[in-house]
C-alpha cells in the first residue's frame, strides 16, 4: 500500500473523480465519466487512493485549541464562560460525508478484481474509521442516525433518517471496531507507516469503552461498564506488548523518532514539509512578521501540578526536595522541563538574532526587540516546549513543522488500563501502570519503589492520582479536555475558579546591566553572566534582583489587579446541539435535550 504522507498526486486526482461520481462533492469541472467504479476496485493503487482520501479527512492531527478549554492553558473562549451559541460544533455534516464514502468502499470493494486479502485490509481500515467517526459524533451529540449503506443522494426522503439511541450507536461502533480488528494486519511495510493496524484498533476500542463507562454517558455510574473497558484495554496492552510496543525510553524525544522503530507510537498522522502543520510556530516565541505565541500557554495551575523529582506534590512536607516558588523549576518531575519553558530556562531554538541571542528563553515584559513582539509575550510567562523541534529555522513568514502527530501512544493505553482497573477495584494493576509511567519519566523510585505515590490509596484517591498522571503525561495532547468532559469534572474542578499565570517585569538592577538604554543590550549582558556562571538565576535572591513577579489572571477581563470572569462550563455542553442547518435538511432529526426545542435524550 502507498504511504499516506506521500500520496501520489495522480491518485488523489483519480480518487477525486470517483468521489464526484458517487457524491455531491463539488468539483464540477472534472469529467464525471473519467474513471468508472469497476476500474477503481480492480486497481489496488486507485483503491488505496480512495482510502487515502478517507485518512486525509478522518485521521486526527495536532489539536492546537483543545487545551484552551482546560485548566492547563490560557484561553478566554466562550465555552469557558457559558456563552457558547447554537451550532458551535459543526462537525456533523462533514462526518457523514466521509461516512458516505466509507459505505461506498464497503459496498463496492468486492466488485472488481482486487485480491480478497487486499479487500479485507481496505475494509478493515474503512470499518475502523466508520467506528471512529461515529464515536466522535456520539461523544459530541449523543445518539445520531446510523447509516450503513451508501444512499442515493437524489432520494431526499431516504436521507431523512432519525437519530438512533446512544446505546444503539455504541453497539454498532463496537461491531465495526471488532470487524476492523479481525481484518487489519499486525503491521505494514515501512512505506505504509501510519496506516491503521490491529493494535491501533484495539487501543481505540479500549479508549472508546473507557469513555463510554465514564460519567458523561453514565452520570450515576450505575451501568457497570468499567469491566468491559478494562477487558478491552488489557487485551490491547497485552497484544501491543507482543508486537514489541512499549514506553519510549526518552519522554521528550519520543515525538522525533518517526517510523516503525518508535515503540510508543500506536496511531499516527504523518506530516512532511510539503504536508506540514503550524503547531510549532504557535508554541514558539513570537517573531514579528511570523506566526507564533498563541498555542498552549501553560498556566500556573499546570506548573504547580507537576510533582517534585521524588514524585511528591510541591506542598508535601515529606518530599526529599524543597519547593521554592521563585526557582520553581528546581528538582521537579523531569517532564516539567520537557514540557515548559520559563523565564531564564535553557531552550535551544533556531531563531534569528536579535530575537534570539543565546539558548536562554525570556518571557519577561519588554524582553522582545520591538513593540509588536512585546505585545505578544506570553500572558502566563511560560511557553510550551513539548514536541517542539527547536532545530526548525524560525523567522520565516510561515514556520512549518513536519513532526508527526501521535494520536494514541503506549502511555495512554497504560493509563486507560489503570483507570479502568481502579474502577473495578483492581488496584495492583493501576499501581503497576502508574509506576511504569513515572519510572520512564525519570522520577526517583524511593525506598518503596512507588515513585512518590502513596501506598494503599482508596479508590477515590487512586482515581485522583490517575487523572493527575493523565494530565501531566498527556499534557497538550488534547486529552485533558476530553477527560474533563467525559468524567464531568468541569463543575467540580473548574467552575467558579480562575486560571492564573505570572507577569514578570525587569528591575532597576536589570536596567543597570549595560550602560546603554536598550533592553536588548541589558538582556545580552544578563545572558553572558548566566552562561559564564557569574549570575545564578537558580538562586531565588539573585533571580529576584533582576525580575519582579506578580500573579496575573488569565480570564476574560482579568489582570494583575482583578480576577476577571470565573469559569462557568454549562451542563448542556456535555452533549451539544445538532446544527440548525442539518436539522433543516432532515425533519426527522430531534434536537438534543437541554438545547432550545430539544427532546432527544443522549443518555439512553
Amino acid at each position: 500500500m502507498m504511504k499516506i504522507k506521500n500520496i501520489n498526486k495522480v491518485l488523489i486526482l483519480c480518487c477525486s473523480l470517483v468521489f464526484i461520481q458517487c457524491t455531491e462533492d463539488a468539483l464540477d469541472k472534472t469529467d464525471l465519466g473519467a474513471i468508472s467504479s469497476d476500474v477503481i476496485w480492480s486497481d489496488p493503487h486507485l483503491a488505496e487512493g480512495f482510502v487515502n482520501n478517507i485518512y486525509t479527512r478522518a485521521l486526527p492531527g495536532w489539536n492546537v485549541n483543545a487545551s484552551r478549554a482546560t485548566d492547563d492553558a490560557q484561553g478566554a473562549d466562550a465555552l469557558m464562560y457559558g456563552e457558547v451559541g447554537a451550532g458551535s460544533q459543526g462537525m456533523y455534516g462533514g462526518s457523514y460525508t466521509t461516512i458516505k464514502d466509507i459505505n461506498i468502499l464497503l459496498r463496492d470493494v468486492g466488485s472488481g478484481t482486487i485480491s480478497v486479502e487486499d479487500q479485507d485490509i481496505l475494509k478493515g481500515q474503512a470499518l475502523f474509521f466508520r467506528a471512529y467517526l461515529y464515536f466522535r459524533l456520539v461523544s459530541t451529540y449523543g445518539g445520531v442516525p446510523i447509516v450503513l449503506e451508501a444512499k442515493d443522494q437524489s432520494d431526499v426522503e431516504a436521507l431523512k433518517v432519525p437519530r438512533n439511541k446512544t446505546s444503539e450507536c455504541m453497539t454498532q461502533i463496537l461491531l465495526d471496531m471488532d470487524a476492523a480488528i479481525a481484518a487489519l494486519p499486525d503491521s505494514y511495510d515501512d512505506s505504509d507507516y501510519g496506516r491503521i493496524t490491529k493494535g491501533a484498533a484495539m487501543a481505540m476500542k479500549g479508549r472508546i469503552l473507557l469513555h463510554y463507562a465514564s460519567e458523561q454517558f453514565d452520570p450515576t455510574q450505575s451501568a457497570n461498564r468499567w469491566q468491559a473497558a478494562y477487558d478491552a484495554n488489557n487485551a490491547a496492552l497485552t497484544y501491543l506488548e507482543s508486537q514489541g510496543k512499549g514506553l519510549h525510553p526518552d519522554y521528550a524525544g519520543l515525538w522525533f523518532e518517526e517510523g516503525g522503530s518508535n515503540i510508543e507510537a500506536i496511531m499516527v498522522r504523518n506530516y512532511t514539509l510539503d504536508q506540514s502543520h503550524n503547531r510549532d510556530a504557535g508554541c514558539r516565541p513570537f517573531i514579528t512578521g511570523t506566526n507564533g505565541e498563541s498555542f498552549d500557554k501553560p498556566t500556573k495551575g499546570l506548573v504547580d501540578a507537576f510533582p517534585m523529582k521524588d514524585g511528591k506534590a510541591i506542598d508535601d512536607v515529606t518530599s526529599t526536595y524543597t519547593y521554592d516558588d521563585t526557582a520553581l523549576w528546581l528538582n521537579r518531575d523531569p517532564r516539567f522541563e520537557a514540557t515548559i519553558a520559563w523565564n531564564g530556562s535553557i531552550w535551544p531554538l533556531n531563531n534569528p538574532a536579535p530575537n534570539r541571542t543565546s539558548d536562554l528563553e525570556w518571557t519577561f515584559q519588554l524582553s522582545a526587540v520591538n513593540g509588536e513582539s512585546d505585545s505578544r509575550i506570553t500572558a502566563t510567562s511560560f511557553n510550551c516546549r513539548k514536541a517542539i523541534d527547536g532545530t526548525i529555522e524560525g523567522g520565516a513568514a510561515s514556520l512549518s513543522s513536519p513532526t508527526d502527530w501521535i494520536e494514541i501512544r503506549f502511555a495512554e493505553v497504560l493509563l486507560n488500563l489503570a483507570e479502568a482497573a481502579n474502577e473495578i477495584s483492581n488496584f495492583p494493576v493501576a499501581y503497576d501502570a502508574l509506576t511504569k509511567i513515572r519510572d520512564r519519566a525519570g522520577i526517583d523510585p524511593g525506598v518503596d519503589n512507588l515513585y512518590g505515590l502513596t501506598a494503599a490509596m482508596t479508590q477515590d484517591q487512586l482515581r485522583d492520582a490517575i487523572l493527575l498522571e493523565r494530565r501531566l503525561e498527556l499534557v497538550f495532547e488534547g486529552k485533558r479536555s476530553q477527560d474533563l468532559r467525559r468524567r464531568r469534572m468541569y463543575a467540580t474542578v473548574l467552575n467558579g475558579t480562575h486560571r492564573f499565570g505570572y507577569e514578570i517585569r525587569k528591575t532597576a538592577a536589570f536596567d543597570a546591566l549595560d550602560g546603554t538604554a536598550l533592553v536588548l543590550d541589558d538582556r545580552k549582558a544578563l545572558e553572558v553572566g548566566v552562561l559564564d556562571g557569574s549570575i545564578n538565576l537558580d538562586d531565588p535572591t539573585e533571580y529576584n534582583t533582576y525580575f519582579e513577579t506578580n500573579l496575573r489572571s488569565l480570564e476574560r477581563f482579568g489582570s494583575v489587579l482583578v480576577d476577571g470572569d470565573p469559569i462557568n462550563y454549562l451542563d448542556q455542553y456535555y452533549f451539544y446541539d445538532i446544527p440548525q442547518g442539518d436539522l433543516n435538511k432532515n425533519v426527522n432529526l430531534e434536537q438534543t435535550a437541554g438545547w432550545p426545542g430539544g427532546t432527544f435524550d443522549p443518555l439512553e
